[in-house]
């Protein structure tokens, strides 16, 4: 039952006329990204049958954001975000129409150049997506709108890799990327009608950039609690490397050649289901106070990895599927629950530098991760069950080290004192949103407000 504090999912839809249009921009953009990610391996697959290749792919997609991050971060934390999001997925728009002039093993260079490109602008567009989040929602709502925005991309995920499958297989790869590029078009004018008059405060116009990089390091190294909430999601991102596995698993499973596409659709449906599913279900069945929150994400990284074993064991399309949902379904809250504890423990002014920070890390580990499956697969002579193994045992470290972290710090994150933010948990634990009053929320839900 929901509290006076608490709001749902569709009524925050209806009531925020501009989270809407943020959310509805995710959901075309997020539909055309996982579009184009069944068309990529699809592509690289009829060109190449090396693990590496795909790997190569897998790393194009992740390693530019760690360089571009601390740029972006700056960026996102200067200028207007709905800005930045805009003219990123403008950009994109052209960026993905070059993937019509690849044809063959010659221009294999082109799609990872492509892929780059693409790669380097959502590091712009996704930390200034996520630190525009509490410009529109209200403290109080910042649990719901991260659970929706990630089971968002979790459908997304699910309904986005059978529609690339099935228009791959039906259609062709070329069409999958028109479709794709057309949807960062519609993306953006949904942003366009976001209402947001959030501007950089005079002392950050006074620094340049390298000063307000240097500052956020050094509020990350003041605020312990944001600085280890910022290392959850690269600490998931160890097993990152299920990106490269499960086209290589696909292919090991699905004999016939026709129906690889449909697999590897098959596969990151069940990823995005899963997905969908785990922060939704904690929320509903024990709340969403800071101690929930916080053990949640522990408790997922061990079932994380337990599921990895059914990865490694599993025989055909099926069992993969459902196993590859299960590992999701605890990922997915690590994610959505780590994004709403650093909403609720930083300043506005420091959101877009700590989610580039995050997201440069996570991008590593993640590069790392994938390439690590390719090595393992070309020059250990791994098979693809043996790495899901590997991979089961990575991830429980970062859930060892999380736990001994909340052991460690148990009674001053229950009393606030592990960051000196200007939102404060609160210490009852039956709410771990800060305290705002109900006028300031019912201001922040009129559709316009600038």
């Amino acid at each position: 039952m929901q509290n006076k504090r608490s709001t749902g999912y569709l009524q925050l839809l209806r009531q925020n006329e501009s989270f809407r249009n943020l959310w509805f921009g995710q959901v075309v953009s997020e539909l055309g990204d996982w579009l184009n990610s069944i068309a990529i391996y699809a592509l690289i697959l009829r060109l190449s049958d090396s693990g590496m290749a795909m790997a190569g792919a897998m790393m194009a997609k992740l390693l530019p954001i760690v360089l571009i991050s601390p740029i972006a971060g700056v960026v996102v934390d200067r200028m207007s975000r709905k800005t930045v999001m805009i003219a990123s997925d403008l950009l994109r728009f052209l960026v993905v129409l070059g993937f019509l002039f690849v044809e063959d093993q010659s221009t294999l260079w082109f799609i990872y150049a492509l892929v780059i490109i693409e790669i380097c602008l959502s590091g712009f567009f996704e930390p200034a997506r996520s630190a525009i989040i509490p410009s529109l929602v209200p403290k109080e709502h910042l649990v719901t709108a991260n659970a929706l925005s990630g089971s968002t991309w979790s459908v997304m995920l699910a309904f986005g890799a059978a529609l690339g499958g099935v228009v791959v297989s039906l259609f062709g790869i070329r069409v999958a990327f028109i479709i794709d590029a057309f949807t960062f078009l519609i993306s953006a004018w949904f942003i366009s009608k976001v209402h947001i008059g959030t501007s950089p405060t005079k002392e950050q116009a006074k620094k340049n950039g390298f000063e307000e990089f240097m500052d956020s390091m050094r509020y990350l190294l003041k605020e312990p609690v944001v600085l280890i909430l910022s290392l959850l999601k690269p600490g998931l991102a160890v097993a990152g490397g299920i990106m490269t596995l499960i086209p290589l698993m696909a292919r090991q499973v699905i004999s016939k050649p026709s129906m690889l596409s449909f697999g590897i659709g098959v596969l990151y449906s069940a990823r995005g289901l899963g997905a969908a599913l785990g922060p939704l279900l904690v929320k509903r069945f024990f709340g969403e106070t800071a101690n929930v929150l916080r053990w949640s994400i522990a408790t997922a990284f061990f079932l994380k990895s337990i599921s990895y074993f059914f990865i490694a064991n599993s025989e055909n399309l099926w069992a993969l599927s459902f196993s590859v949902a299960t590992a999701t379904f605890f990922g997915s809250i690590i994610w959505v629950f780590s994004s709403s504890l650093i909403h609720l423990s930083t300043p506005d002014h420091y959101l877009g530098r700590v989610f580039s920070f995050e997201l440069a890390l996570m991008t590593l580990v993640m590069g790392i991760s994938n390439w690590g499956v390719g090595f393992g697969v070309d020059d250990l002579d791994l098979t693809s069950n043996e790495v899901a193994f590997w991979m089961a045992g990575l991830v429980a470290l970062p859930g060892l080290l999380w736990t001994g972290f909340l052991s460690l710090y148990h009674k001053k994150l229950q009393q606030g004192e592990c960051t000196a933010s200007n939102f404060p948990i609160d210490p009852s634990g039956f709410n771990p949103r800060p305290m705002v009053r109900e006028e300031q929320i019912e201001n922040k839900l009129q559709p316009g407000e600038k």
